[in-house]
């Protein structure tokens, strides 16, 4: 690594005054250009938007029935994750159905952002203003990033690479734009695990440097990884997945080949081209090829770059989140344009990036050059990504709007399969009962008589179950009896987190589906769904 010494010139950048970024007045229109391009790529996002994933399932939901403030301290995987939580609550703020919408327009924002601080004066001690130009076009353009464009459920991705920029940009001259740094990287650090990443990063560029504001930025790092590290270590091994790693030589040749360095250049298409070892392993030989000789030769920053995206692709590859049943490396194989794969495949076009425009070597100039011209190829067949299945999210939102208080409404969000849960809130209660259906099981075949079994909690006792069939009641029951496995599990709350079990009379309804509603009222009076179970009735 280029020692202290001879980073000195390299240091003055950012003492100088020149014309090395675009000018504040142009940045606001750098942005609406890049938001269109960001939004090409997917208009559903922004014309038909919809909850995606977590976003509906998690975090909305639980922004909803809890408050924004207190969902913010539940963490979850294994570490805190502070932007979806605290976007979903700003969405409280508009109308419902209109949501999803404001989700998507901050998740647009926030991939957006690193391109404008990329072109600004701050980043004049990465390279000149054209090579950053033509790598905030790659960045907006990446293939195989399906998964992370224009949403906010993987939107701390881009927000770690705008901290990672910060933490390696120029100082900011003024306090009020030091204050939005410190924000971000804060933010950053407490949405996921980036902030321990980015630790050993900041402290070696603030050691070359040895400016205070580095130390200052070092130390708002620290403490998010503290925070970050305690959440991990106490909850991980209670909410990660426990399916076995299956790493083999084998499997990393095909993921670093194939989803990193082929999908880069060729797209998703990249992935399936070639299933030969000998073809993959040349390609994984060349491509860290090319990444290794930009970390040996470029400036300080390049190679701070390099270092996070590989420490995140190895951090991604250590404990991945891809499947709870078949070996994990294996799901990866095949799971194109996940969050995994965006930092190695920026980090590696980027240094594609350099080689061609800053390189001083000829032949690394011309793979560099000739990378980039191939990447055509995979911007052309993954710029535009399949719209998503439209649910008809309004009609569900006007449902909603129109539930009475308590009412549980089901909602299907993309992707296909998943689904949103949540109740109509009263004003004059301050939480509403939750809980389960254990049995019968969802498209369930029953007879004449059913068991019913499950179990609820809330905030207060609760005094009844109903349960409905088709929105006929059908049977009414009282909490905390028949269930030893459950109460067994809270022994000294006699009127919370209680099981029951029932049997109803379902010989009397047509043969086909039905549904199974059951309804928890507390003792003072706040009632709610907690469950409805679709069942076919035989015949």
């Amino acid at each position: 690594m280029t020692s202290a010494p001879n980073q000195s010139k390299l240091d003055q950048l950012c003492h100088t005054r020149d014309n090395a970024g675009i000018e504040t007045g142009l940045q606001l229109l750098v942005f609406f250009i890049c938001a269109a391009l960001v939004v090409s790529r997917r208009p559903d996002a922004l014309f038909n938007p919809q909850f995606f994933a977590e976003d509906g399932a998690i975090w909305f939901p639980q922004a909803y029935l809890s408050g924004w403030f207190t969902s913010l301290f539940h963490s979850r995987s294994g570490y805190f994750q502070t932007l979806p939580r605290l976007v979903a609550s700003i969405a409280l703020l508009v109308p419902f159905r209109f949501a999803p919408l404001v989700m998507n327009l901050i998740g647009i924002t926030l991939q957006v952002l690193p391109v404008n601080l990329l072109l600004s004066a701050r980043c004049r001690n990465w390279a000149p203003l054209f090579p950053r130009i033509l790598m905030a076009i790659l960045y907006l353009a990446l293939p195989n990033t399906m998964e992370l464009d224009a949403s906010i459920e993987e939107g701390q991705w881009h927000l770690a690479l705008l901290a990672c920029i910060l933490v390696l940009a120029c100082p900011p001259a003024a306090r009020s734009w030091r204050i939005v740094d410190i924000a971000v990287i804060l933010l950053s650090g407490l949405s996921g695990p980036f902030g321990v990443i980015l630790l050993p990063i900041a402290l070696v560029f603030w050691w070359f440097r040895r400016e205070r504001w580095r130390l200052i930025v070092l130390a708002t790092i620290g403490v998010s990884a503290i925070i970050q590290l305690s959440a991990l270590l106490t909850t991980a091994s209670a909410t990660r997945s426990h399916a076995t790693l299956g790493a083999t030589p084998k499997l990393f040749i095909q993921l670093l080949a194939g989803q990193v360095y082929l999908a880069a250049i060729l797209g998703e298409s990249g992935v399936q081209i070639h299933r030969r070892l000998i073809v993959l392993a040349a390609a994984a030989v060349s491509g860290t090829l090319m990444v290794t000789y930009c970390f040996l030769k470029a400036r300080l920053e390049w190679k701070l770059l390099i270092a996070f995206c590989a420490l995140v692709f190895a951090a991604s590859l250590k404990s991945p989140m891809a499947s709870f049943t078949v070996p994990q490396w294996q799901a990866l194989r095949g799971a194109s344009g996940i969050r995994y794969w965006f930092f190695p495949m920026l980090g590696f076009v980027w240094a594609l990036t350099w080689c061609a425009t800053t390189s001083g070597n000829s032949f690394f100039r011309f793979a560099g050059a000739a990378g980039l011209l191939v990447m055509c190829v995979g911007i052309t067949n993954d710029w535009r990504y399949p719209p998503s299945t439209d649910f008809h999210f309004q009609r569900y939102a006007q449902q909603f709007a129109y539930a009475t208080p308590g009412t549980l409404v089901t909602i299907p969000i993309v992707p296909d399969g998943w689904t949103m849960r949540l109740h109509k809130k009263n004003s004059a209660c301050h939480t509403l009962p939750v809980g389960s259906v254990d049995q019968p099981a969802r498209g369930a075949h029953v007879s004449d008589s059913v068991p019913v079994t499950g179990w609820v909690t809330a905030s207060e006792p609760i005094r009844r179950l109903s349960i409905y069939v088709d929105r006929t009641l059908t049977e009414s029951v009282t909490p905390n009896v028949g269930r030893p496995d459950v109460d067994s599990l809270y022994p000294h709350s006699p009127d919370k987190n209680k099981g029951w079990r029932t049997l109803i009379d379902v010989s009397k309804i047509a043969p086909g589906p039905h549904e199974i509603e059951v309804r928890a009222l507390e003792a003072d009076g706040c009632e709610a769904d907690i469950a409805i179970v679709p069942v076919e009735r035989s015949r």
